[in-house]
């Protein structure tokens, strides 16, 4: 699998690295970081100007700025640095990269990477190992030399025997490791299970018979000395309170802790534990800018099941143990023993029996009770008795399987190229799966059965359908060998296969846990059909291991706990990985991922909602907001106020009625926030069909635009290159910031509380030098402009100037700044379209064949929905749109001499900007003349502002642009015009001004 390097990821990247921009620091040993000493003042307040620095810059809510409450009793606590990024978007490339930036920048080479669980700390011991992240760093030239030195701590035999007893050699190659050693980082992997004290402990026992770095014999002392970073995987797992934490603090004293996560452990005040949050890549922005797949949350399609539901009214702690449940139809209340089945309550439970009463883990050691099947409630919490018969996860199976083939089928057949389809199962008993001998249980008879029938039907249907086409015929191919060996479709992995040795069972284990790149590739390395693509899990799998692949998961239990319902999806949310081991970009097509879940959780959908959008701004309270749209709508901001609580839509506190939310989107779209409509569905993603009769009007224009076209530049000259790099060379490239301390006082008059902020203590910013030869070469890998021009302009620029040339990491990127800018404006007329050829396989609205496609997703045409009439003309059955001017373009286009029209779905039609990316139109007209006959195709851009002079400088080089690459076309003989459409323009009048009689 290609590694790609992503713009929200740079950011968060540069985040962390800036904390420590002007901290002095100090090596004390070749075998530790350096040091930076956190009791000095104006250590203090350096790094407090960054972090405000980069919360500013990043935007960081004034809520989230929080800084640890232990900062103020413990002198000597490590220095919290937070990053909060989605599941699914790469965290793990980042904290893995982080380590070469922040030894590039400051020396720091010691790092301990602490994971919560087994899947976790495999997935990021395959990742940093992998080939492709070898191969990714080396593309860097300050990072072609570096080596990684990985040391992972796995569990210890504890034998007591007699002999000579030695400490784990990752410890010792991590902490031998120098600072001397050219181009080394030295990189120490663990469980979060290893963290603790006691004889037995591996890190914390002293009766190893060989010393360690500075003679010690407990390992974690020798790594405290080390003075390590520590990247913790998971914050949520690290509550301050537990062990864990406590353990890092006290006996790994870390220079740094820095936490990676989509969430935080949550403070007695409801609030999240942040720390110095420098990034924050929210949920719902992950979701709104396609960084991960959208959400379908399904539920078992049933009838006549027992729905009696059983709560868990009490508990009694005193022996005998008993846990009191209540039927919420029959109001009968039951005592439960500890060893008794359930089936007392109701005779569907089966054979299910309470297995332990008292404080529970997934409970944050709150009193609960814990099934057999490892299902965990607490009081208040209910049971529906009809979820635990055999015939309801039947049920399940089929209907996830049933989701699977439609989504392989739609992956494998309908998108080129094409993606390899996994689904995941959680289930509550491995022995259901697989028995202890190996053999397979009755939850994996049961599949295969079912697979087998399902997978015989779809051959048929293929078998008996007339001309099939390449990619067909292939799938074909792929279902009989699936078929052929129906137990090699799935596999299973559970916490206790750890310790099996049996060699099937291994290479399963081992293909799920660090071989993603073979479990996405449609073909083994003979050339056959690798056909496996059904995970099995016992919740092992349910935080921290993910696949880029998976587009279906099946819970056939409930988790029973309230585990971040973000985190449950998240195994699935990563973006795929095509055939070629290429991700797909955010926004290049639309993925979702398909959740089937138990009826236990009938409010997943709306709690997933909730989750995603909290801690968004404006979300609940549109107060911040009011003056902004009042303006925007030409009204006084009471007004609008006035009319926006006399519709309900919002209280007298200006927060949003809950029940009218979407109502008031659609009426006030200026409002919204948050998760963009459609992003999390119940069932099947809304779809728009595509009236075939409108398409066949449109289909020769839709063919035209299809083309492929390439950015010819003209020829170059030196001179032109040298005026760029003198127009980029600017003062304040080489200049020393000035800033000063913040100085906050806080006084009385005798009525009230004043504070004052001033400043003083003027000093100078000196940031990093970095050596002249890697300034030249990192200018050069960012412009690919030559390394003499380069230095030949500097040379001339200090000629001139006679300015000292400091060149940091700030001067590299203000000129790559100005750089770019500078080739927007001059490049403006140097350049053409060349078509390359004509678009061969499917589009947006069109199969591979030409004909039009049934439907296309409602989110790719807008995501509200007006109830306005429907225009015959329209291209689309639904009336759907994204802004306001979009929804009038659809509802006043419906005039004489349109014949037809349609928005053009999002992403679909890119046309190459010159200086890089791309940009799409919006709407698609067929005019006619006075006849009746075809006479103009028209495309338009809409934008969302009322005047020029309100384009930012670059939206308007994208609209000159897109002028000249529909003038391209119209001089390669299509019939096209291209438009720009301001808000303040209306469509009736932009259509007339246009002669469809020449």
């Amino acid at each position: 699998m290609q590694l790609q390097e992503l713009k929200y990821q740079l950011e968060a990247l540069q985040s962390v690295v800036d904390v420590f921009q002007n901290v002095p620091l100090s090596r004390e040993t070749s075998t530790a970081n350096p040091i930076f000493n956190q009791k000095d003042n104006f250590t203090q307040q350096i790094i407090k100007q960054n972090v405000l620095a980069i919360q500013e810059k990043n935007k960081i809510a004034s809520t989230l700025r929080t800084t640890s409450p232990s900062k103020n009793v413990e002198d000597d606590a490590p220095l919290g640095i937070d990053v909060k990024m989605e599941t699914g978007t790469g965290k793990t490339y980042v904290y893995s990269r982080l380590m070469f930036e922040l030894n590039r920048e400051y020396g720091f080479n010691k790092f301990i990477i602490i994971t919560p669980t087994v899947p976790i700390k495999e997935g990021t011991k395959a990742f940093l190992q992998s080939e492709e992240f070898k191969e990714h760093v080396k593309l860097y030239e300050e990072f072609s030399n570096v080596g990684l030195n990985l040391s992972v701590l796995d569990s210890q035999n504890q034998n007591n025997n007699k002999g000579r007893r030695y400490p784990p050699r990752s410890v010792n190659e991590f902490c031998d490791g120098d600072a001397y050693a050219k181009d080394s980082i030295f990189c120490f992997l663990t469980g979060m299970s290893m963290l603790k004290t006691g004889q037995y402990s591996t890190l914390y026992r002293n009766d190893y018979d060989q010393s360690m770095l500075d003679g010690t014999n407990r390992p974690v002392d020798a790594l405290a000395k080390t003075r390590p970073i520590v990247i913790l995987d998971e914050p949520h797992k690290f509550d301050r309170s537990n062990q864990s934490w406590s353990f890092i603090q006290e006996y790994l004293k870390p220079l740094a802790i820095i936490r990676f996560g989509a969430t935080f452990p949550i403070n007695s005040d409801k609030t999240r534990d942040y720390e110095n949050l420098v990034y924050n890549l929210t949920s719902a922005d992950a979701f709104n800018n396609d960084l991960v797949k959208g959400i379908s949350v399904y539920y078992p399609e049933f009838e006549n099941s027992n729905k009696t539901r059983f709560t868990l009214l009490s508990i009694i702690s005193k022996r005998p143990k008993k846990a009191r449940f209540r039927n919420e139809r029959t109001k009968t209340e039951y005592d439960i023993n500890i060893g008794e089945s359930l089936s007392r309550l109701d005779e569907s439970f089966g054979s299910l029996y309470i297995q332990d009463i008292g404080k529970q883990e997934e409970l944050n050691d709150g009193v609960g009770i814990r099934l057999d099947n490892d299902k965990v409630l607490a009081v208040r919490d209910a049971l529906i008795a009809g979820v635990f018969t055999t015939s309801y996860q039947e049920l399940m199976v089929n209907q996830a399987i049933d989701l699977h083939l439609q989504k392989e089928q739609e992956n494998f057949i309908s998108k080129s190229p094409r993606y390899k389809s996994l689904t995941l199962f959680f289930i509550d008993s491995p022995e259901s799966y697989r028995l202890k001998d190996g053999s397979d249980g009755k939850l994996r008879k049961y599949f295969q059965e079912t697979l087998t029938l399902k997978v015989k039907s779809l051959i048929n249907k293929y078998k008996n359908k007339e001309n099939l086409r390449y990619v067909e015929q292939e799938y074909l191919e792929f279902l009989k060998d699936s078929l052929a060996d129906i137990r090699g479709t799935n596999g299973g992995y559970f916490s206790q296969d750890n310790s099996i040795k049996e060699e099937d069972i291994q290479k399963e284990v081992n293909e799920i846990l660090r071989d993603k790149k073979n479990l996405v590739s449609f073909k083994n390395g003979d050339g056959s059909w690798n056909v496996r693509r059904f995970i099995f899990s016992k919740w092992t799998l349910r935080e921290g291991w993910d696949n880029p692949n998976i587009f279906t998961i099946a819970k056939l239990r409930s988790s029973g706990s309230d585990n971040s319902k973000i985190q449950e999806v998240g195994r699935g949310l990563r973006l795929p990985v095509n055939e070629f081991g290429v991700r797909a970009m955010a926004g290049e097509d639309s993925f979702f991922l398909n959740y089937l879940v138990d009826h236990t959780e009938s409010e997943f959908a709306d709690s997933l909602y909730d989750e995603i959008n909290e801690g968004v701004a404006n979300f609940m309270n549109v107060k911040s907001l009011l003056d902004k749209v009042a303006e925007k709508l030409g009204k006084k901001p009471a007004i609008l106020a006035g009319i926006l609580m006399a519709n309900e839509y919002i209280d007298e506190d200006y927060n949003v009625i809950e029940e009218n939310r979407n109502t008031f989107y659609e009426a006030y779209p200026d409002f919204k926030v948050g998760l963009k409509s459609g992003k999390v569905t119940k069932g099947k993603p809304e779809e728009v069909e595509i009236r075939k009769e409108n398409f066949a009007k449109i289909k020769n224009l839709w063919n035209d635009i299809n083309k492929n076209y390439m950015v010819d530049f003209e020829n170059v000259s030196e001179d032109i290159l040298r005026q760029g790099i003198r127009a980029s060379i600017t003062s304040d490239l080489f200049r020393q910031e000035i800033s000063s301390f913040q100085k906050k006082t806080i006084t009385s008059d005798g009525n009230s509380i004043i504070m004052k902020q001033e400043h003083e203590g003027e000093f100078t910013v000196v940031e990093a030098k970095i050596a002249y030869g890697e300034f030249l070469k990192k200018l050069n890998n960012r412009t690919c402009l030559p390394l003499s021009l380069l230095h030949e302009e500097v040379v001339h620029f200090h000629k001139g100037t006679s300015q000292e040339i400091y060149p940091t990491n700030r001067s590299v990127q203000l000129f790559v700044s100005n750089f770019e800018g500078w080739f927007i404006r001059e490049f403006a007329s140097r350049y053409t379209y060349r078509k390359l050829s004509d678009v061969n396989g499917q589009t947006a609205l069109t199969n591979d064949d030409g004909t039009p496609k049934d439907v296309v997703a409602k989110a790719d045409i807008g995501v509200f929905k007006s109830n306005s009439t429907l225009p015959g003309k329209y291209l689309y059955n639904s009336f759907v749109y994204d802004s306001p001017i979009e929804e009038e373009n659809i509802e006043y286009s419906n005039i004489d001499r349109v014949e037809v029209f349609g928005k053009i779905p999002r992403r679909s039609i890119r046309v190459p900007m010159y200086f890089g990316g791309t940009t799409s139109p919006d709407f698609m007209y067929v005019l006619t003349d006075e006849s009746g006959n075809q006479s103009m195709n028209l495309i338009i851009e809409s934008k969302g502002v009322g005047k020029e002079a309100e384009l930012r400088q670059v939206e308007d080089f994208k609209i000159e642009a897109s002028k000249k690459f529909f003038n391209t076309l119209k001089a390669d003989g299509v019939n096209v015009t291209y438009k720009r459409q301001l808000s303040e323009e209306k469509i009736l009048n932009l259509l007339s001004d246009f002669d469809t009689t020449s």
